[in-house]
C-alpha cells in the first residue's frame, strides 16, 4: 500500500511538471512569433523579406495558441476524471 502512495504521488509530480513545461513552452512560441513579427532587421540580424516574417511569426503565434488549447483541455479533462 505505501509503496502505491509513493508512486501516484511521483506520477502526479511528473504531470504537474509536464502542464508547466507545456505552458512555458506555449509562451516561448508565443514569444518568438511576437519577436520575429514585430523586430527590425537589425535586431533579427537576418534578412528576410516581410512577407516571410509575417507568416513565420503568425504560425508560431497560431502553434502556440494551439498547444494552450491542447494543455488546457487535458488538464481540465483530467481534474474531471480524478473528482
Amino acid at each position: 500500500m505505501q509503496r502505491r502512495r509513493e508512486e501516484n504521488s511521483s506520477v502526479k509530480f511528473f504531470n504537474k511538471f509536464a502542464r508547466g513545461f507545456a505552458l512555458l513552452m506555449t509562451l516561448l512560441y508565443v514569444a518568438l512569433g511576437l519577436f520575429i513579427l514585430l523586430a527590425d532587421e537589425q535586431r533579427l540580424n537576418l534578412t528576410i523579406p516581410e512577407t516571410v516574417k509575417t507568416i513565420l511569426g503568425g504560425i508560431l503565434i497560431l502553434y502556440g495558441v494551439l498547444r494552450f488549447v491542447r494543455v488546457y483541455q487535458g488538464s481540465k479533462q483530467k481534474k474531471r476524471y480524478e473528482d
